[in-house]
């Protein structure tokens, strides 16, 4: 197929044309490209929060000293001559420590919500104590453990077994 001269310069417009026009559209659709990348660099930035269960989390995070123990006949003083027994709860690395009254121990711990599990498996140390009844007793209660509350103030730690709190602590 031959083109002449003029069919040639038609071409030429029109795809000159159509060039233009597509670098107009072109320059009014892409300022909005430029505003969707940043929305969606932005808010693929953004991070959606669990505040309950991070919070109730960090609320039993630190130490805490027990100051109550159900089904103790002796008091807290008798049964510890040498210290209250303390646990200190790391949600971040599920690590649970602290001292039952004599020996320390260490071990590991799982959260859900305000349900609670601390298997029987701690490491305790083994030293000769006179006495380890309070101990002993301070232990199985943490392995009865199912759930916890913290209260408002964030003071008071209860240990709970099904409804009832068998182990009430204060933060340290």
């Amino acid at each position: 197929m031959v083109f002449n001269q003029k069919q040639k310069a038609t071409a030429i417009f029109f795809s000159k044309l159509v060039v233009n026009q597509l670098l107009y559209l072109m320059k009014l659709i892409f300022p909005f490209h430029i505003l969707i990348i940043i929305f969606l660099m932005v808010s693929a930035g953004c991070k959606t929060t669990q505040p309950s269960t991070n919070m109730k989390a960090n609320l039993l995070d630190g130490e805490w000293e027990a100051n109550y123990i159900m089904g103790t006949p002796k008091g807290m003083q008798e049964l510890f001559p040498n210290g209250n027994p303390t646990v200190t709860f790391q949600t971040a690395e599920n690590s649970i420590s602290g001292f039952a009254g004599c020996n320390i121990f260490n071990g590991s711990f799982s959260t859900d919500g305000n349900k609670i599990t601390i298997p029987e498996n701690l490491a305790v140390t083994r030293k000769m104590c006179p006495d380890i009844s309070g101990e002993n007793t301070f232990l199985e209660s943490l392995h009865k453990v199912n759930s916890y509350s913290v209260t408002e103030q964030g003071n008071t730690l209860n240990l709970i077994m099904g409804d009832m709190a068998i182990m009430r602590l204060t933060r340290k």
